[in-house]
């Protein structure tokens, strides 16, 4: 263990921890890490899933607490589900890795999903000619359109609605 350890240093470590669904984003980047407070060797994390019914949260608070141990300090995961996750809090490295992965990105960040619907891009040829197939994807943080420009299904990384 480095020492002493900042919540800075902690945030780095986090970095190594993939979103379950999205393993090419970091919990860090996805936005989901809330504050980080180190008192000695213990380390409280909060953990702001992006959608309150996500199957990935016991997961991704093992994760957490497996790597802060190995680390040898004494984790304590908050699951905070009484402040939303923000897709404002995805920075631009999540962005580009979501991209990456063939999500489409919102244009425009607003509280209204049908809006937020109107401005969407295809990931995979840049086509705005795309329509909603489905409000609801694989999972609740996502939506599912298709392009008509290129004919590839595409999903929406969509902030709580």
């Amino acid at each position: 263990m480095v020492s002493p350890v900042s919540s800075d240093l902690i945030r780095q470590w986090l970095r190594g921890v993939s979103d379950p669904e999205i393993p090419s984003v970091s919990v860090i980047d996805m936005g989901m890490i809330g504050e980080v407070r180190v008192s000695g060797k213990r380390v409280e994390v909060e953990l702001v899933p992006t959608f309150a019914g996500c199957p990935a949260i016991s997961l991704l608070k093992t994760q957490i607490e497996t790597l802060l141990k190995e680390k040898g300090l004494e984790p304590h995961v908050e699951v905070l589900l009484t402040r939303p996750w923000r897709i404002e809090d995805v920075t631009s490295a999540g962005w580009e890795a979501l991209r990456r992965a063939g999500f489409a990105l919102p244009k425009k960040f607003v509280s209204d999903p049908l809006e937020m619907f109107a401005h969407v891009t295809c990931p995979r040829c840049g086509s705005e000619s795309v329509s909603l197939s489905s409000p609801f994807g694989p999972t609740a943080c996502r939506a599912i359109f298709r392009c008509h420009n290129c004919g590839e299904a595409f999903e929406l990384f969509k902030p709580p609605l």
